[in-house]
């Protein structure tokens, strides 16, 4: 995982499907006042249920602390995954990363 903050956003770039302590990396963020958390998954190509479920598990830290997680750069195969899962209820699932950045905190 590859970790830019921009302005107010923290950009997350997974490398493949590396999602495992995703949560537990975006804490010092949350604690610093960062709102904003994109999770840019151009790279990623598949994702297992392990990998989703840390997805979640960040979203809902970044959500209970006031912020917002948005993911970018979805591949269609992802969003079905996502979209069968119901998940479009919490991730809007057409962000790129353009769009993410001007979605502010």
């Amino acid at each position: 995982m590859l970790i830019d903050e921009r302005d107010q956003a923290v950009v997350v770039t997974l490398a493949g499907e590396q999602c495992a302590g995703l949560a537990k990396l975006l804490e010092p963020r949350l604690e610093r006042g960062r709102r904003l958390f994109i999770i840019d998954m151009a790279a990623t190509t598949f994702l297992n249920s392990l990998n989703i479920a840390a997805i979640i598990a960040a979203r809902n830290k970044v959500h209970a602390a006031g912020g917002r997680m948005v993911l970018a750069n979805l591949a269609e195969n992802i969003k079905a995954v996502f979209r069968i899962l119901k998940l479009e209820r919490l991730f809007v699932l057409d962000h790129t990363l353009e769009s993410a950045l001007k979605q502010g905190p």
